[in-house]
């Protein structure tokens, strides 16, 4: 009919019109035009299959391409030969369907049309998500950029689901799917695997763009559908109603308006300082903790025998007991070691009372969340950095400032040139402790070279490493487990004869900042604080308490001094290591009069210091424990 052929005009007649008001071009874009032959490494032949329709942007070659203006609508006048085949051709679609598929090229997920240009207008002129198509995908040339690094990500994950239409803003997504819904990555997944991942994606994607997730510019249809099903499950998409679905949406809508840089490192404990008596007035519900005693739960992975990290928890939870005695009631939950005993363990706490519970590991921030979800009014904080969630509060302490202490005492007490770091793998915070280290060791020494080994690489042995290159003065793990004989842990230094004497090494106090939390909570401010769409990462340093040195009697005089010097300008905000100029091993970071890195900056970098001897082994070079802990609290690969 001609006249469903001028409404499908009107509808391109605007798009070419917005284009040129905003100085784009008003027609279709042919692939030909935007790749070279040189930047195409293979062509693979995938066969036929469904495509989704919006992913179809353009054509393969010129020509027909001016027929239509960018968004697939005809722009041919009504009397046009062209203009009665599109007539016909949707004449014959809304009677019998559109049964012969297009021929489409495949390049970076987006698909470009050789043989079928009116059957996709009048798909998409009817509505249609998908359509039949031959699919030849263009593969690019490897590169180092983010899109490409996704993409070959894709490539993978289509290998074994055989799904086109879940694109991803930032890396590392297609594994953490497979992880959440149970299929592997490597093998080839069964019908039904696809057709329950297919099915939960469509029944999301319809519910969510109906409930305005179309104007949510920050983020992918895939980046929303993650965040659900890691809180809900899959199940939560199959099996329940659209309106549980919408339901479910309404709770966590907050999660999907905030983008990738809307993530606050509140520095300060400020923002819990109790609002002068005036204020109150507009915040009558936030009079802070009424009750008789306020029950709090900390939630372990593992337990105070086997890890320092607990240890240390744990005892920050001693400090409050003496400090709140019997205002507080605290219980721990020990060996959580899985997300599904975590859970439990949260269900338990509350079920018993719980007003406040600390999760201490990062692997427990999705379970966190969910208890966020499933609990309204409880309060939860997860131990992690840098987490992109505003439906629950993190926390973290600056152990950079600490660290940058400890490389110039390393550096004074080296008689060389040579001192050794070892962490135990890259994510948010990381390389930041590490180049803070190396900066702290320059001030010293500038000939000082920081040879930096990894603990949980498959197969390596960092202490004989260091041996067998020369090195005896090195930072070491923070703390040991109180029931493993080792003085390997802070700066220490390796004798002729194999004893080990340890200098110093930085602490996490978590008393301190669980003390802070908990007063917040007595007089309401924790409650009052911000609760913009940032996610709200609680990132405090030695200024409030929470993170310090020690250092032994055996360090000289002199080089605690020095040490006290620098430790006065963070406390005060005079000295930070990443003032002035910064060099990394690929050039200049920053000149000497740009301004201070600011705290995105410092806990997302990417780069090594320029002083700094090893590199960022791949996902796949660290053991079991250590890629599951990456990929949940972030991996951080270097751009050197």
């Amino acid at each position: 009919m001609i006249d469903d052929y001028l409404a499908a005009k009107r509808l391109g007649d605007a798009a070419y019109r917005k284009a040129l008001v905003l100085g784009q071009y008003p027609f279709l874009s042919a692939l030909d035009d935007m790749i070279r032959p040189e930047d195409i490494a293979a062509e693979n032949r995938l066969g036929t299959m469904e495509i989704p329709i919006e992913d179809i942007v353009g054509t393969k070659t010129r020509g027909r391409q001016e027929s239509f203006a960018s968004n697939f609508m005809p722009i041919l006048g009504p009397k046009t030969e062209f203009a009665g085949k599109w007539s016909s051709l949707y004449d014959a679609a809304v009677s019998e369907g559109i049964r012969d598929p297009i021929l489409v090229y495949e390049y970076m997920n987006r698909f470009y049309v050789q043989e079928g240009n009116k059957r996709v207008s009048v798909s998409k002129y009817n509505g249609a998500v998908s359509i039949a198509a031959s699919v030849v995908r263009l593969m690019p040339v490897r590169d180092d950029t983010k899109e490409n690094k996704i993409y070959y990500e894709f490539v993978e994950f289509f290998k074994v689901s055989g799904i086109y239409g879940i694109s991803f803003s930032m890396e590392g997504q297609y594994r953490r799917l497979c992880e959440l819904i149970g299929q592997s990555q490597t093998e080839p997944w069964d019908t039904e695997a696809r057709q329950n991942l297919k099915a939960a994606f469509d029944r999301f994607t319809d519910v969510f763009k109906k409930k305005g997730g179309d104007g949510l510019k920050e983020l992918t249809l895939g980046d929303a559908f993650l965040i659900y099903i890691k809180i809900y499950g899959l199940d939560a998409l199959l099996n329940v109603s659209n309106t549980a679905i919408e339901q479910n949406l309404s709770k966590i809508w907050n999660e999907f308006k905030k983008g990738a840089s809307d993530i606050s490192l509140v520095e300060n404990p400020d923002i819990f300082r109790k609002s002068s008596g005036i204020f109150d007035i507009f915040n009558p519900g936030d009079k802070g903790f009424t009750g008789k005693t306020l029950e709090i739960a900390f939630i372990y992975e593992k337990n105070t025998e086997i890890s320092s990290w607990t240890f240390q928890h744990e005892l920050g939870r001693n400090y409050i007991d003496g400090i709140f005695k019997d205002r507080i009631h605290t219980v721990t939950y020990p060996d959580c070691q899985t997300p599904e005993k975590a859970a439990a363990a949260i269900d338990e706490a509350v079920e018993k009372g719980a007003d406040l519970v600390f999760t201490t590991s990062s692997m427990m921030v999705d379970v966190s969340v969910q208890a966020a979800v499933k609990y309204p009014k409880l309060r939860i904080l997860n131990c992690s950095v840098n987490t992109a969630y505003n439906t629950i509060r993190t926390y973290y302490a600056r152990m950079y400032e600490a660290k940058f202490l400890m490389g110039a005492l390393a550096a004074s007490m080296e008689e060389g040139d040579d001192v050794g770091y070892v962490e135990a793998f890259p994510q948010y915070g990381t390389l930041a402790s590490i180049n803070a280290f190396a900066i702290g060791a320059q001030l010293v020494n500038p000939r000082t070279r920081v040879h930096l080994k990894w603990s949980q690489l498959h197969d390596r042995a960092w202490q004989e490493e260091f041996l067998t290159e020369g090195i005896h003065t090195i930072s070491g793990p923070e703390l040991t487990p109180p029931k493993m004989i080792s003085r390997e842990f802070g700066v220490y230094q390796v004798t002729a004869d194999g004893q080990v004497q340890n200098l110093a090494t930085p602490v996490f106090d978590w008393g301190k900042f669980y003390e802070i939390i908990i007063r917040s909570v007595f007089d309401g401010s924790f409650d009052r604080a911000d609760k913009s769409n940032a996610a709200q990462n609680l990132w405090f340093g030695l200024s409030s308490g929470v993170i310090d040195i020690i250092m032994s009697n055996t360090v000289p005089y002199t080089v605690k001094k020095l040490i006290h010097i620098l430790r006065h300008g963070i406390l005060y905000g005079s000295i930070s290591p990443f003032d002035g100029e910064l060099h990394s091993r690929e050039g200049l970071i920053k000149d000497e009069n740009s301004l201070r890195l600011s705290a995105e900056d410092i806990v997302s970098m990417r780069w090594l210091n320029d002083n700094v001897l090893g590199r960022i082994p791949k996902l796949e070079e660290f053991n079991d424990t250590a890629r599951e802990l990456m990929q949940i609290s972030g991996f951080m690969e270097s751009s050197n």
